[in-house]
């Protein structure tokens, strides 16, 4: 993890490349459980969530296989192929077009009841600033999606500024508060319009829907940004670009 050519990649990529070596030069083999967390943390010198990130890692390339009350076990040399998006900043995540704007229509403080604790996979009883909005094309008058941002109560002051300059609401929180994002987890799903937005949305009750939930994890990983859109069938189309993954191919190298 010392290599000059590591310095510029993540703690967790360089861990992982060297676990990935490790495998494929048989130093590790089939069928051997690997080091447990807390030894990998003291071997090379890196925190848990490092290592955790790492093994996830070569659990998506197949290397491993992590079994209950056994440990992490060595499945394969070589990784079975996998595919990445590639996305260089939170902003082309499943990207909205240029000219489309939230326009706020109320914001509330709420605390989550068990059913939106499910939802947005938060703590029971934990406070959040809800923030309800349509999103707009220039161009169109109706409505593409509506969204609800949930957002830690001490960045509610970015409100006022949400849709009147094209940043994005993690963006507002970066630039106002310091903020950065170190992980977003994104979750699709089917529904339909509900009774609730079918007025909003100008679209019919029990048309068939798309719902988004982003999730914005910042520092120590705390989710600081959740929001949750709901996009009638017709008006949105998500298109995905996949390239061979990193170290996913019949040779090491990584992309």
């Amino acid at each position: 993890m010392g290599k000059r050519q590591d310095r510029g990649q993540p703690r967790y990529r360089q861990l992982a490349d060297v676990l990935i070596g490790d495998i494929s030069r048989g130093r590790l083999k089939v069928g051997e459980t690997l080091p447990g967390e807390l030894e990998l943390v003291e071997r090379f010198n890196v925190s848990r969530h490092t290592v955790r990130e790492a093994l996830r890692r070569l659990d998506d390339l197949g290397l491993i296989d992590r079994q209950q009350g056994v440990g992490t076990v060595v499945r394969a040399r070589r990784s079975s192929p996998s595919y990445v998006q590639t996305v260089r900043s939170p902003s082309e995540l499943m990207r909205y077009p240029a000219d489309s704007r939230l326009v706020v229509t109320g914001a509330v403080q709420v605390r989550a009841n068990r059913q939106l604790a499910r939802l947005l996979d938060v703590r029971t009883g934990s406070e959040w600033l809800k923030v309800s909005a349509l999103r707009r094309l220039k161009s169109q008058p109706v409505a593409i999606a509506w969204t609800d941002v949930y957002l830690l109560p001490e960045y509610g002051d970015i409100v006022p500024h949400i849709g009147r300059r094209g940043q994005l609401v993690y963006q507002l929180i970066e630039a106002m508060h310091g903020e950065r994002v170190d992980h977003i987890r994104v979750q699709i799903r089917a529904g339909v319009v509900t009774q609730e937005l079918a007025g909003p949305l100008e679209a019919p009750i029990g048309m068939p829907s798309l719902t988004v939930i982003r999730h914005y994890h910042g520092r120590g990983h705390r989710p600081f940004e959740i929001s949750v859109s709901e996009h009638p069938s017709d008006r949105y189309l998500y298109s995905l670009d996949l390239q061979r993954g990193w170290q996913s191919s019949d040779t090491w190298t990584t992309q």
